[in-house]
Parts: C-alpha cells; structure tokens; sequence
C-alpha cells in the first residue's frame, strides 16, 4: 500500500459516477483546467482589478500554470501523466496560490494590529 491509496481509492470512486454523467463532467473539467487555477493566482498576482479582468485573466493564467506544471512533473520529476496525476497536480496548483493569498493577509493584519 502507497501514499496514495486513499486518494486513488476516492477518485476511482468519483469517476466512473462522472462517466456516466459525461455533461457534468466536461463542466467540472472545464473549470479545474481552465477556470480555477488561474482565478487563484490572479489574487496573488493582482490586487486592484475588477471581476471581467479576473475572470479574462484566471483563463490566460490557468492554461499557461496547467501546461507549465505538467510539462515540469513529467520532464523534470518523471512522474508520468494520468488523469489521477493530472486531477493531483491541477488540486495542488490551486491550492498554493491560496494558501500564498491567506498567508499574506494574515501576514499584513499582524503588522497593522503590531503597529
């Protein structure tokens, strides 16, 4: 049994309801791979901007931050791409830029409530 047996075990659970649901999934696969990780990054990346420029953004930065990710665990690392992988990845490329975007506001409070 490896780390990633229980993740596995979930997903094998999810996808084959997702199959049989093919319009769902295109929906949800859509917004994993081209909505939501850039969405995430444009909070680090911009501060002032209003909600047409970062959804137009989070479209431009999800594809580049997909591709670049991918391309970098498969070449440099070596880990193969599969959609157990690929799911894993796109998860944890969304999940940095929030834990940055929090981080960096708790940061910012704790100077303003010190000064």
């Amino acid at each position: 049994m490896d780390w990633l047996s229980p993740i596995r075990e979930v997903f094998e659970f999810i996808f084959p309801f997702l199959e049989k649901l093919s319009i769902i999934r295109a929906i949800l696969g859509f917004i994993l791979v081209f909505f939501l990780p850039g969405f995430a990054w444009t909070f680090v990346f911009f501060r002032q901007i209003n909600i047409i420029e970062r959804v137009t953004l989070s479209l431009a930065l999800s594809v580049v931050v997909v591709t670049l990710s991918l391309l970098f665990v498969n070449l440099l690392i070596g880990i193969r791409i599969s959609g157990l992988n690929v799911t894993l990845v796109i998860i944890v490329v969304t999940i940095l830029p929030v834990a940055a975007y929090y981080l960096n506001r708790f940061i910012r409070r704790r100077k303003g409530s010190a000064a």
